[in-house]
């Protein structure tokens, strides 16, 4: 038996000894991906060497026929000779986009959770049902730190700061990978690196990023996963930073990623993003492009061979490129399979499939996640409803609608832009789309604007299309809320749409506000793909206020006098003044999921009491960006008590319009007994302890969050940094003890040489229920300032409920 057959050896072993008996023409192929878009036979002809990577659009209507499918992915685009079998992806990022798979709030939503346990039992459910149907590779999670609101991009984020990005980056990379890969998928952290941040907020666009910022703030979430996730796989960004782009940068792919923050996975490219070094004026052809990305560090170019290919194999018989690097990607490949025992279980593991799809847990735990992403930002006493309320006006387009309780990456926004030619057209502009482009598209009337707006209307069949295929078990939040109070007398008006300048629908929503005891407004956004979407992949915003005439209606809504709660669903935070200062209640929904309507409709009537938390600050206007919690000292609204006079906005105003970690409940907490290890070595480690009463009348959760300052520091450091976070639940009239363990290493920070030190000083600890809402005070010593491994520090505090 040749060695690499062999399961009790090693993977090095293993690995080498396939690679040996591997031609030229073999390697590249692993290092190759394609679309496959209908019978797989037919598309496999075009790879005789095998594929190391394929992404599958099936016409499978459930997960048995999606698993059939990727069967007849893997045995077409095998190699034959050699048995090697290709990896096939799919995108994960709220739940696996399949059929039947289980969706989960945006990630947005996901980060206002702050419950790193939540995701992890989320990453799980991936795990379980992209295994069943043959899925291995999730080009998932997003690891960006987003502090622009104007990026389309942001609900695919965690949030705004490194450290819960990290917390919740760590928790998704173990719960779908697993204690052992052979039962799990490998994560892919994406988009590496800076890409949250860029000109303009917009999309693909240059990160104006230092180099001591890149590493302490961007890549934290990254190092954080490969340090205690074991992270396998990493996606680069589209993006560029210090005017060289990330796909073809060796500083970034190779000295960075792999030299300083020692990752060991495979890394793969962004959809076509090597032909952007032709697009960009960077190089001449796609031929020197693919070359420059090997060179650079990229193992695999996904979804198809533009740059590599023929070219890689031509290139390296020329002398232009030396087989060293062609090896050197192929071995991460390869070795990648053996960890996730491909070359014995290829295949689905279909005898999984009927608990990963039909056992109610999964379900349980969108719920769970729904009602936990559901933040709190106002509420005068209007809420919780009472369920015998006699009359319940429900306003707005997202009330009565399934599709928008969805985001961008889940299957809704898929099937939308399957039935929609917006988005097919912008595809068939690529080159190497037509096909994809020709798949989704299917017949529709001549696309219509709303009046006044760049925004396509919605397809008119796509809420019944939605509704045949996920009615059953999506309730919208109209079914929702009849559900609660059945003997309630629910009015739906609509009002306005999305966007647009239409007001026709004013007059029958205000009507229904006088008829009522209160109103449930719902406003905001629609994420997903192509120009019928609000926000999304490549839809940005230069205003950050609720589109269309939607601020007017609520305005006109609010003045009818009826008791009003705002519920805001975007991927972006609410920027309204004069929503928060005037609607009685405003909560923040996200994009909740297959669950969303029961989860909001339990929060409404009292059934769930709310602990969500903002993941990210917000502005009151585009001109205040960037603004967020982790500003350094002197910035933003941290600058008072500095330069006050000579740092703020004429006719404007230097605080947000909510807090980063802010999020109110039906009760309340008291916080006491602050204990702080008064001091540790640059090695050591500080334990913070406190009390937490639920001193109201409700059961309920209190997200309990700790910030550290350094007194003085050499460098300019944060005026408040996000250390961690502890959600529990708490009796009313319970007692509990919180108790946070920190390493000195943790506030480490890179020196004005670049040298990662924890430096000696004094430490200030401020322990609160938000970033503005602090409870807390007390303060420890580090008693040396010490060079230290960078790869290797702290990044959150542990916590735990005694």
């Amino acid at each position: 038996m040749e060695k690499y057959k062999d399961a009790s050896l090693n993977t090095q072993k293993r690995v080498e000894d396939l690679l040996a008996r591997m031609t030229l023409d073999e390697k590249i192929a692993q290092l190759e991906c394609t679309m496959v878009i209908g019978e797989p036979s037919e598309a496999a002809k075009n790879f005789p060497n095998g594929l190391g990577a394929a992404v599958a659009f099936a016409a499978a209507q459930d997960p048995m026929g999606v698993a059939e499918n990727n069967g007849k992915v893997i045995s077409n685009f095998a190699n034959k000779r050699l048995g090697i079998p290709p990896l096939v992806h799919v995108e994960a990022v709220t739940g696996v986009v399949s059929p039947g798979g289980t969706t989960f709030p945006s990630a947005i939503g996901l980060g206002a959770t702050f419950n790193p346990d939540t995701i992890k039992e989320m990453a799980d459910t991936v795990r379980q049902q992209m295994a069943a149907i043959g899925y291995r590779h999730a080009l998932s999670p997003v690891m960006d730190v987003s502090r622009d609101p104007r990026w389309g991009r942001i609900g695919e984020t965690y949030g705004e700061d490194p450290s819960l990005c990290a917390i919740m980056s760590v928790a998704y990379t173990k719960g779908l990978q697993g204690e052992d890969l052979k039962d799990g998928a490998i994560a892919t952290a994406k988009h590496f690196l800076g890409y949250g941040m860029s000109d303009g907020g917009l999309n693909m666009a240059s990160n104006p990023i230092p180099a001591r910022e890149l590493r302490e703030v961007y890549a934290k979430p990254f190092q954080a996963a490969i340090t205690e996730g074991n992270l396998r796989g990493v996606m680069n960004s589209y993006g560029t930073i210090d005017g060289e782009m990330i796909i073809g940068s060796k500083r970034v792919l190779t000295d960075l990623l792999r030299g300083e923050m020692g990752f060991e996975g495979v890394c793969v490219s962004d959809y076509m993003s090597i032909e952007r070094l032709n697009n960009y004026h960077i190089l001449p052809d796609l031929e020197s492009a693919g070359i420059a990305a090997l060179k650079a560090g990229l193992d695999v170019e996904l979804p198809m061979p533009r740059g590599y290919g023929a070219s890689l194999a031509q290139a390296v018989n020329e002398g232009m490129l030396d087989i060293a690097g062609i090896d050197r990607s192929v071995r991460r490949v390869l070795a990648a399979k053996f960890e996730l025992g491909l070359f014995d279980a290829a295949n689905a593991k279909v005898e999984t499939l009927a608990a990963a799809y039909g056992d109610p847990k999964h379900m349980a735990r969108s719920l769970k996640a729904a009602r936990e992403s559901i933040v709190l930002l106002k509420n005068d006493g209007v809420l919780p409803l009472s369920k015998d309320i006699k009359t319940i006006a429900v306003i707005g387009p997202h009330a009565n609608s399934i599709r928008l309780l969805f985001g961008c990456y889940t299957l809704p926004a898929g099937i939308e832009m399957q039935m929609s030619n917006s988005m097919a057209s912008d595809m068939a502009g690529l080159d190497g789309m037509e096909d994809f482009a020709n798949a989704s598209a299917t017949p529709q009337p001549e696309p219509e604007f709303y009046p006044g707006s760049d925004v396509l209307k919605e397809r008119p069949d796509v809420e019944a299309v939605l509704d045949m295929a996920l009615g059953a078990f999506t309730p919208t939040i109209l079914k929702s809320i009849k559900a609660k109070a059945p003997s309630a007398n629910v009015i739906y008006a609509k009002g306005a749409d999305i966007a647009g300048n239409g007001r026709d629908g004013f007059a029958e929503a205000v009507e229904a506000a006088k008829q009522a005891d209160a109103v449930i407004m719902t406003i905001g956004g629609k994420y997903g793909w192509g120009a019928n979407c609000t926000i999304g992949e490549g839809l940005d915003r230069d205003d950050i206020d609720l589109t269309g005439i939607q601020g007017e209606l609520a305005k006109t809504i609010i003045e009818a006098g009826k008791p009003t709660v705002v519920v805001h669903m975007d991927a972006r935070p609410l920027s309204n003044a004069y929503i928060k200062d005037n609607a009685a209640a405003v909560l923040e929904n996200w994009f909740p999921g297959s669950t969303g309507g029961q989860a909001l409709a339990d929060i409404l009537f009292g059934d769930y009491n709310p602990a969500g938390r903002m993941p990210v600050t917000a502005a009151r206007n585009a001109g205040q960006i960037p603004i967020y919690s982790g500003q350094k000292n002197g910035n933003a609204y941290y600058a008072k008590g500095t330069l006050g006079a000579l740092n703020r906005y004429v006719e404007g105003d230097r605080e947000p319009l909510s807090y980063f970690g802010e999020g109110l409940s039906y009760t309340t907490f008291a916080y006491e007994n602050l204990s702080v290890t008064p001091q540790t070595n640059a090695n050591g480690e500080v334990e913070i302890t406190f009390g937490l009463i639920n001193t109201g009348g409700f059961g309920g959760e209190e997200t309990a969050q700790l910030y550290v300052s350094d007194e003085y520091a050499s460098m300019l450091r944060p005026a408040k940094e996000f250390a961690g976070c502890k959600r529990l639940f708490v009796k009313a009239g319970e007692r509990k003890t919180v108790k946070f363990r920190v390493r000195a290493d943790q506030f480490a920070f890179l020196d004005a040489d670049m040298n990662w030190i924890v430096e000696k000083g004094k430490m200030n600890v401020s322990v609160g229920a938000s970033s503005e809402d602090i409870r807390l005070n007390g303060s420890f010593e580090i008693t040396e300032t010490a060079r230290i491994d960078g790869k290797a520090r702290g990044f959150y505090a542990k916590s735990e409920a005694l």
